[in-house]
């Protein structure tokens, strides 16, 4: 398949990239880093473009002609915001360009109980609520309001961390996936396989899913 794929030099997006790259799909990334950047074992069948998320227009004559474009675009730290505005770019370019939409999202979301998401629980750490409140605010006002794009949304468990491609986990919609100890987690690695996994079945089709052990 070919696909493009938004923030992967970032943590979360590296593994994506490794991911799809191992499974040898065709990739474009949106990107200012060379290809030698991400240190592929193989990478001829990948190729970088410079384009801002903001250039809607751009972005949309880049998408053109891929399957799917996987986002794993994080916002700055000091303006965490802007990812309302980011998020309405991708989708109205993957519009245009009649191609799915597959984007990382927040776990602030997933809900605790029938009415309380993560986010609202007392415990929820302070240092993550900003870019935990821009997630839900994209989910609920970009992505759930969608009806044409053939777009997916991706929710990590509570703690997603550097660890190993395990392909042992679970699969769940909106609430928050809890280990027999009642701990949420997901490796980032395993996270990557759920995401190539949805790429190739879709499962998850205009739905929020999330993936934890």
């Amino acid at each position: 398949m070919k696909i493009t794929i938004l923030g992967a030099g970032g943590s979360i997006g590296k593994r994506i990239l490794n991911e799809a790259a191992r499974r040898n799909h065709e990739i474009s990334l949106i990107t200012s880093k060379p290809v030698s950047y991400f240190e592929l074992a193989d990478a001829e069948k990948v190729n970088t473009h410079s384009a801002d998320i903001f250039d809607t227009d751009t972005l949309s004559n880049l998408f053109k002609g891929n399957d799917v474009v996987i986002s794993a675009y994080a916002p700055p730290a000091d303006n965490h915001d802007i990812l309302l505005e980011a998020s309405r770019s991708l989708v109205e370019a993957c519009k245009n360009a009649d191609v799915r939409l597959i984007a990382v999202g927040g776990a602030g979301s997933l809900k605790v109980t029938e009415n309380t998401q993560l986010i609202d629980t007392p415990d929820f750490p302070e240092e993550y609520r900003s870019i935990a409140a821009a997630h839900r605010k994209a989910l609920e006002s970009v992505y759930y309001h969608e009806t044409t794009l053939n777009w997916t949304n991706v929710s990590p468990s509570a703690y997603i961390f550097e660890g190993e491609r395990t392909n042992q986990f679970r699969i769940g919609e909106d609430n928050l996936l809890l280990n027999e100890k009642g701990e949420s987690a997901i490796s980032m690695e395993d996270f990557a396989v759920g995401i190539l996994n949805e790429v190739e079945d879709a499962k998850f089709v205009k739905k929020r899913f999330t993936i934890g052990y």
